[in-house]
């Protein structure tokens, strides 16, 4: 009987040690890529729950035309957000600085109450000039708007009063802004930053049309951003005039805050607030600090652009307000001066000393 031997070979496929190794590489890399992809973090060999947010915080309609208006840069930006390692420093620094510091509605001033026509109350310029000297111990109440009641809903002020800790601000009116969601916001961040965004009727009506809100909702919010309704008929006629209100008086709309950030509506936020107020207030130890504007470098420009766009139609109140900044002390801008010419006041006087300037 003949013995018959049988010889296994291997697949043809796996005699080729190349091969192999390449459909290995293949594998890996696929799997590596989708991880990368689809995680949080989109970094393989680090997760940290400090890892900026990658994902989309909205997404507008086509028709809606988020970048709009925007102020046009020449610098290049970057869509992904970037890590930085400091953060878990700085997070826990600037936390540690609203339980410890007082807000911002919680200083030594007084504030002047009353029932007004009008929100600043008109007074004259020599009498709003003479709040300006006082002392540290003076009792004295200064007027700081809220003459007349605010016109937004009891809720949303409650909500505004509730933000203890870091406050984002924006404002929209007229509808001749989009709303440009923040970018590079660290993970903890919105646990301890408020956004607000004050729009009138027809900014609210064109986000309903664009269907980013529902008008008939109770409150409305658009990626971060909380918006807050305000009836501008109760206010001043002119648009801008209204949004001075909420650049300058943060403090008395967020008196629990204790840092505060406000944001021109055309620009777009690329930089944790919280990293901001660490590099430019917490580390330089200062109160305040006030962005170049990225067009001009004086006020007489800034008029003559305002008077150019028809932002502000009285032309002639425009002028009479420039010839009073020259009469108080504004000198000529020229590139020796340390900064831009311009107005730097006390964020309590500021807006009612620009108030009686525009209604001269």
């Amino acid at each position: 009987m003949a013995l018959v031997s049988l010889k296994t070979s291997k697949p043809i496929l796996c005699q080729s040690k190349l091969f192999c190794v390449s459909i290995l590489y293949l594998f890996t890399s696929v799997f590596l890529a989708l991880y990368t992809s689809f995680s949080n973090s989109r970094c393989l060999f680090r997760s940290s729950p400090f890892d900026p947010i990658q994902y989309s915080l909205f997404r507008y309609p086509s028709s809606y035309g988020e970048h709009k208006y925007s102020l046009p840069t020449h610098r290049s930006s970057c869509d992904s957000p970037v890590y930085f390692s400091d953060y878990p420093i700085v997070t826990e620094e600037v936390e540690a600085l609203c339980r410890n510091s007082t807000a911002l509605g919680s200083g030594t001033l007084h504030y002047m109450k009353g029932n007004s026509e009008s929100f600043g109350g008109n007074f004259s310029t020599k009498r709003r000039f003479s709040y300006f000297n006082r002392d540290d111990d003076n009792k004295t109440e200064i007027p700081c708007g809220f003459l007349k009641k605010l016109p937004i809903s009891s809720r949303d002020q409650v909500l505004a009063e509730n933000c203890n800790r870091v406050v984002v601000v924006s404002a929209i009116f007229g509808d001749h802004d989009k709303i440009r969601q923040p970018k590079g916001l660290g993970a903890k961040t919105l646990d301890s930053v408020c956004f607000f965004m004050f729009v009138d009727e027809l900014t609210l009506q064109r986000l309903d049309y664009h269907n980013l809100i529902s008008i008939k909702s109770k409150e409305y919010k658009v990626g971060v951003w909380r918006i807050v309704k305000v009836s501008s008929e109760e206010l001043y006629d002119n648009a801008a005039m209204n949004g001075v209100i909420f650049k300058h008086l943060v403090h008395r709309l967020f008196p629990n805050s204790k840092f505060s950030i406000w944001i021109d509506a055309k620009l777009q936020l690329v930089v944790d607030p919280l990293l901001l107020i660490h590099s430019l207030i917490v580390k330089e130890d200062v109160d305040m600090a006030i962005s170049k504007h990225p067009l001009f470098v004086n006020v007489m420009e800034e008029a003559m652009a305002t008077a150019r766009w028809k932002k502000w139609w009285d032309i002639e109140g425009l002028k009479n307000q420039i010839e009073t900044y020259c009469e108080y002390g504004l000198e000529p801008w020229s590139s020796h001066k340390p900064y831009p010419s311009g107005t730097i006041c006390s964020p309590a006087l500021c807006f009612h000393v620009m108030n009686k300037f525009l209604h001269q």
